[in-house]
């Protein structure tokens, strides 16, 4: 078995939130960009200023803030039991309809760290602007132990 890289630290909210939240044994994330040491490693919208892989290379980015912020509330990856739920909401031109494509790359970098685990339930949303001009936002919900 392959060892997947290691994530990054937990990212630092950028307003007045909590990185995750957590009732019983269901934690989810707050919205997760793909930001490198606090600052957007991408920006600008989907199919205009972002091609399809600057798109993909974001949302690996962006679910690996928030799979460290998952790991961080449940005591260590081996503690994530499994995920429900992945949004992936997409800052999209007008007429880019590969949502589903982004959202595979992040489901991808899931299996990587969880194997079957990472795999959920999802939804991918084209929106009309994000903050910091942010290419996408990842949330996730997932059961821990």
């Amino acid at each position: 078995m392959v060892t997947p890289p290691q994530l990054p630290p937990p990212p630092r909210p950028q307003g007045h939130y909590v990185p995750t939240s957590r009732s019983g044994d269901i934690v989810t994330t707050a919205g997760m960009t793909p930001r490198v040491d606090g600052t957007l490693a991408v920006t600008g919208r989907v199919g205009d200023a972002v091609d399809l892989d600057g798109a993909k290379d974001a949302a690996t980015i962006a679910v690996s803030n928030a799979l460290s912020a998952l790991a961080e509330a449940a005591g260590g990856l081996d503690r994530i039991r499994s995920l429900l739920r992945m949004t992936v909401y997409v800052h999209a031109a007008s007429g880019f309809t590969q949502h589903s494509a982004v959202a595979d790359a992040a489901t991808d970098t899931l299996v990587t760290y969880l194997g079957g685990r990472g795999v959920c339930a999802r939804s991918a949303v084209g929106v009309a602007s994000l903050p910091g001009d942010a290419p996408l936002e990842i949330e996730l919900t997932a059961v821990i132990s």
